[in-house]
């Protein structure tokens, strides 16, 4: 997997705290960014689960979102200058 390198600022005493459970402080970062990323990808469904409570399936709107973006995508390649 390729590696990113980008430069941080964080409190330090939350970095000190961090090092008493590991001292690979790459590792605790990647982590953590993997779990706020779970944790928002769960919320985003969660706060879509209201819309289907408009008599639509499950399968419906997905099918339906899915056209959307495909809707969407060609509009911006109609839009492209070449």
């Amino acid at each position: 997997m390729p590696v990113v390198k980008k430069t941080v600022s964080i409190p330090e005493d939350l970095y000190k705290e961090s090092k008493e459970f590991s001292n690979n402080f790459s590792k605790i970062i990647s982590e953590a960014l993997d779990e706020y990323i779970k944790r928002r990808k769960k919320e985003r469904l969660l706060s879509l689960a209201g819309v289907l409570n408009n008599g639509e399936d499950g399968k419906e709107f997905v099918d339906k979102i899915r056209n959307e973006d495909l809707k969407l995508e060609k509009e911006k390649e109609a839009n492209w200058d070449t």
